[in-house]
């Protein structure tokens, strides 16, 4: 399990770094930030909208904590961190200047640099990061005057080794990373970072190793420790689990305690009971006799409901390889714990997973769900007692194994293939389960069980491309292309245009296209592909989840969150669906929203202008900086009107005001209302109105002298 782990870890290390070092290419081949090295005027608005797209870089990608933009020559340092122009005898970070001048330009793109920087608006407070350098322009041999540094965020792989350990149930191991000279590169605790470990002497065993993972029995303080390692090819960085044997022997002296005391107890009560029976007559004797027998009885019985706890336990250490056993402790244990198997002879381990592990713990109670877990495992127990000699071990969660002894040859693996389909079939018919079964390589020594079943667990990862009930043999993987195809980047170009055009019957037939060519390579593969392909997706749409409604950062937080719990590729498919769907209809919105903004806008501009004579579509679009055509249907489409009618309504309205509430003549009227006094107004004013403009003077003089009048009397 600690291997498994570490090898997730290692996966997003690599991932980390090359998406660090995409987000170096990205950032150097971009005009606007070639301004920031090369620019010699200091021009301040070429310079802004490089600074822009470089900050836009940084905080559209979490894992970055800064970037700085060097150039030596004009003694110009720009930070994303503050926003702010340094000179290079200023800055607040002044090694990484002299990591710049001390740079081989022989090596084009540096590994990365562990270091605790300074923060650009606090001289005592710091930053763990990784740092990159990326030269800009430097010939070959001669050292560099302009660069990028990137400075990527230690917290991000401290939180991701939180994350795994906690979906692990893993709360007893400590986990680490070094460098290659036993640097601590990151540590849960903020104390540890770039500590030197080397001095410890499992360090400088994991160390000296040549193998890329490994496991061993170290001593650390008098006290005993599993230590389980992975090395990262590309970084040279070594991940290391310290697992305490105390964290497992506990529950063991727990329970020798208890039992010695209830014993202690049990032998008291005995003694206690005997001297005050012992002067009674023949009748209470026999009482105490048939209490003491009655307690007896009561005390095998919870012997023997413990037993198969304990046997299980004893063989989840053997199959997880934390326990070496010898000939005579096995012969002992098989007798007292009621074990099947022969340790001593070749075995073969079939791993159980019940599918759709999320919504079976949604659905049932936590007895509910050990009593189905048992019922499973008495299925798998039956059925194949019936051809093997084995046990059934239930390894928490989702797993249960079959350890049962077995040759290693293919009529073998034949057998137990028909034995898993039988079991299959069995628990789905009474149960109404499904399981996925995985079955291991042979067995040759009882030493190596650990690593068969990690093998084997890794193996049934496999199913996020098989589906549920399948079943995995170790010749699977032998269909698997072990050197992974580059990222299909075309196709994901395409998918992000149809994307934003709105096209989800494109959007979809391209995502098909880019997992079609997935389903032959490895787990690690199809993982990282689809984590690339949503951090394009979340990049190219920085801004569509701005609505308040949109559901959009709920749906990247909880598919990067859950990546590792997906069971088959259509769950994925789903979310990548659903993903799609919210950004179209979330774009649309958007779009309607400004829409009915530059709708508005426009009123607002026609109803403070209206005066100006020249006010017309062609002015409106000038101000808006949009074709006349567009912005004419844009405001039909909104109003039910054109622009000119509602220019004419305003002012018509404007018109009818003066009429109403002034003695201005008619030409110093229109004057104000930006009309010139035409044929074509009175006409305009007839349409309007339903009356003359000086049939309607007269009834409004009509209707002021009638209430005059009124007034008077």
């Amino acid at each position: 399990m600690n291997t498994s782990l570490l090898h997730q870890i290692s996966f997003s290390v690599n991932y980390m770094d090359n998406m660090a070092r995409k987000f170096m290419n990205t950032a150097n081949v971009d005009p606007g930030i070639a301004n920031l090295y090369l620019n010699p005027d200091d021009d301040n608005v070429m310079l802004s909208n490089g600074f822009r797209f470089l900050n836009l870089l940084v905080y559209t990608n979490d894992y970055v904590y800064s970037a700085y933009t060097v150039n030596l020559p004009k003694d110009r340092i720009i930070s994303t961190e503050d926003g702010a122009f340094y000179s290079a005898a200023n800055f607040y970070d002044p090694e990484v200047v002299q990591m710049i001048k001390r740079w081989d330009a022989r090596h084009p793109l540096s590994m990365p640099v562990v270091r605790r920087i300074p923060k650009a608006d606090s001289s005592t407070e710091f930053a763990d990061v990784y740092t990159y350098i990326m030269p800009y322009q430097t010939t070959y041999g001669q050292h560099p005057t302009t660069a990028l540094v990137v400075n990527v965020k230690a917290s991000y792989l401290r939180e991701l080794i939180a994350s795994l350990k906690n979906k692990t149930g893993d709360n007893v191991s400590d986990v680490f990373v070094i460098d290659a000279n036993g640097t601590v590169v990151n540590h849960a605790l903020n104390g540890e970072f770039l500590k030197n470990a080397r001095n410890e002497e499992y360090v400088r065993t994991v160390l000296a190793s040549d193998q890329t993972s490994g496991s061993f029995k170290t001593t650390i303080a008098d006290q005993p420790f599993n230590v389980t390692y992975v090395s990262s090819g590309s970084l040279k960085w070594k991940f290391i689990s310290l697992t305490s044997y105390q964290s497992f022997l506990s529950p063991v002296d727990a329970v020798k305690s208890s039992t010695l005391i209830i014993s202690t107890i049990v032998l008291l009560l005995g003694l206690l009971f005997s001297l005050l029976m012992s002067k009674s007559l023949y009748s209470p004797f026999r009482r105490l006799v048939d209490a003491v027998r009655l307690r007896s009885d009561e005390l095998d019985r919870k012997q023997r409901d413990h037993r198969p706890k304990l046997k299980e336990n004893w063989l989840k250490e053997i199959i997880l390889g934390q326990k070496d056993v010898e000939l005579g402790e096995f012969q002992s244990k098989k007798e007292e714990l009621g074990i099947r198997t022969d340790l001593m002879r070749p075995l073969r381990i079939v791993l159980f997973r019940i599918d759709g592990y999320r919504s079976f713990l949604d659905r049932y109670h936590e007895r509910d769900r050990r009593l189905l877990k048992f019922g499973i495992a008495n299925i798998i127990d039956d059925i194949s007692s019936a051809q093997y000699t084995g046990d059934v071990v239930d390894m928490d969660k989702d797993k249960l194994v079959l350890i049962l002894e077995s040759a290693g040859s293919e009529e073998a693996e034949t057998d137990l293939v028909k034995l898993a389909q039988n079991i299959q079939h069995s628990v789905n018919e009474y149960l109404r389960f499904s399981l996925s079964v995985t079955i291991g390589k042979p067995v040759e020594s009882r030493n190596s069980l650990g690593e068969v079943y990690s093998d084997t667990l890794a193996l049934s990862m496999y199913r996020l491309i098989t589906g549920h009930g399948s079943i995995l043999t170790p010749s699977f993987l032998s269909s698997m292309r072990l050197n992974p195809p580059p990222f299909p980047e075309g196709k994901a170009k395409l998918l992000l245009d149809s994307l934003k055009l709105g096209r989800l019957d494109k959007t979809k037939k391209y995502y098909d296209e880019i997992v079609e060519g997935l389903l032959c390579t490895t787990y690690e593969t199809v993982l990282s592909s689809m984590l690339h392909l949503m951090f394009m997706i979340r990049g190219s749409f920085p801004d569509v989840g701005d609505i308040g409604q949109s559901r959009l950062p709920n749906m990247f937080h909880s598919f990067l969150v859950n990546i590792y719990n997906y069971e088959t590729i259509g769950e994925i498919h789903q979310t990548f669906e659903a993903i799609f769907t919210e950004i179209v209809s979330t774009s649309v919105t958007n779009k309607q929203n400004k829409r009915q903004i530059i709708v508005t806008r426009i009123k607002k501009m026609i109803e403070e202008q209206y005066r100006d004579s020249n006010l017309n579509l062609n002015l409106l679009a000038e101000a808006f900086q949009m074709s006349p055509i567009y912005l004419g249907r844009l405001f039909k489409e909104s109003t039910g009107k054109s622009a000119v009618e509602y220019i004419t309504e305003v002012r018509m309205a404007r018109v009818k005001q003066l009429l109403d509430e002034s003695s201005l003549s008619t030409k110093e009227i229109l004057e104000q209302c930006g009309w010139e006094e035409s044929n074509y107004f009175y006409v305009l004013f007839k349409k309007h109105f339903g009356i003359p403009l000086s049939q309607y003077r007269i009834s409004r003089k009509k209707a002021d002298d009638s209430g005059a009048q009124m007034e008077f009397e």
